[in-house]
């Protein structure tokens, strides 16, 4: 089970100041419309807040809950829903003037943000998947109670904004708005990925002879295992690795994902498919997915995924391929965009005219799984670019580290280099 976390104000209400009346709750522009979206996307919407005016002495633990009702009884209204409320009506700091009556609030805890501790009470209370699921809040101290219960983390330019500056946090992904949040929510929870990890890795022999290419180490870790990560720390949790050479070296090592906190399938290939082959063989995981993020088993990097997803998102293409200015166009397969970043011709390898070249990174939209053909074929040049003139493809332009492993010179530099940067 994925789980929303919601900070109350600033994010889903408009009042940003200490709320001690029901009548002074507004919702943000936006937020029903939101949480609606949640709602409808099976998710837990669950709110944790932060209500230090319990320990002034301003409100009762009765009058936030009443306050609480007030918001549930407005999203009610317009079709949405929260499914349960946490609130921590602490404050660690002492003194002299707080009333009688509340002076026992005014202690260390575990539930106020940016401790964890109201995110992984609901958590346990609904077998919730922290890894899968997203923290949403105006605030630092938001941001940093999302990491630390491991969760990704959205920051909305609404309420304070992240002004507070009170730690030094970044949040995953940053959002106009709650409802811009929960729509990218909504792609991220439609998005699966497929790792192509196919190849033998001829070029590395003899060090490929017992070990599949992707699975060689980094560092101390196999390639697999930082597009895993990679991929997580973005919110895409089911994952698709595609193989045929020594292809249960691989199923060993990551299994079905459990212990790296995502789900991986394996589809089988009793013979290499190529890059487009393997997506199709892969279609009957992708059920219920809308996006593909495809990664090559053999290219590390550390690019921002959620920035490229968010652009893929933003844009009507069937496809966005990943794009970087290469120093060895000779050998790179080529591709041209334009001002609006349309990709308007596949050149291939060969020449050194243009220095955009694809680097085996793409989103696709699950309705292209339509036009791959059966059997063996590369997705690139027998689907993508065939398409051009039918359909909108897109590139993305990225100076992130990106490089194959594909030859032992370029994955001795790798070795000297990624650590260092990853």
């Amino acid at each position: 089970m994925r789980a929303v976390f919601l900070d109350r104000d600033g994010t889903v209400t408009k009042k940003t100041s200490l709320v001690v009346k029901p009548e002074e709750i507004e919702l943000e522009d936006g937020a029903a419309e939101g949480i609606k979206m949640l709602n409808k996307s099976g998710v837990k919407v669950i709110v944790v807040t932060n209500q230090p005016q319990v320990a002034r002495g301003l409100i009762s633990e009765d009058g936030v809950k009443k306050i609480n009702d007030k918001v549930q009884k407005d999203l009610m209204k317009r079709g949405a829903h929260i499914d349960d409320f946490y609130f921590c009506p602490h404050h660690p700091e002492q003194y002299s003037d707080v009333p009688e009556h509340a002076k026992k609030y005014r202690v260390e805890c575990s539930c106020r943000k940016p401790n964890p501790g109201m995110i992984l009470e609901a958590a346990k209370k609904y077998n919730v998947d922290l890894t899968g699921s997203f923290t949403v809040g105006d605030r630092t101290v938001d941001i940093l109670a999302g990491k630390n219960a491991g969760t990704r983390t959205i920051l909305v330019k609404t309420g304070v904004a992240g002004k507070d500056k009170k730690h030094d946090i970044k949040a995953d992904y940053e959002c106009d708005t709650l409802l811009n949040a929960a729509t990218l929510i909504r792609n991220l929870i439609k998005t699966k990925a497929i790792i192509l990890a196919g190849g033998k890795g001829e070029r590395l022999l003899p060090l490929t002879k017992d070990l599949p290419k992707p699975m060689i180490p980094i560092n101390g870790k196999p390639v697999l295992e930082y597009h895993i990560n990679l991929l997580k720390k973005y919110g895409v949790n089911e994952i698709v690795i595609c193989g045929s050479y020594l292809v249960d070296k691989i199923k060993a090592y990551f299994g079905d994902g459990r212990k790296f906190r995502v789900h991986i399938d394996y589809p089988g290939e009793k013979e290499p498919l190529g890059t487009g082959g393997a997506i199709k063989n892969a279609a009957q995981y992708l059920v219920n997915a809308e996006n593909i993020i495809v990664l090559n088993g053999d290219v590390i990097t550390n690019m921002n995924i959620g920035s490229l997803l968010r652009f893929h998102f933003s844009h009507s293409g069937i496809a966005t391929v990943v794009l970087r200015k290469t120093d060895h166009p000779i050998d790179s397969d080529i591709i041209k965009i334009n001002e609006k970043n349309e990709v308007t011709k596949y050149i291939g390898r060969g020449q050194d005219i243009h220095k955009t070249a694809n680097v085996g990174i793409m989103v696709l939209r699950t309705k292209i799984l339509d036009r791959i053909p059966n059997g063996i074929s590369n997705i690139e040049k027998d689907v993508l670019f065939k398409l051009l003139n039918k359909e909108k493809i897109y590139g993305y332009l990225s100076d992130a580290y990106i490089k194959d492993i594909g030859t032992p010179e370029r994955l001795k530099k790798v070795r000297r280099e990624f650590p260092l940067i990853s």
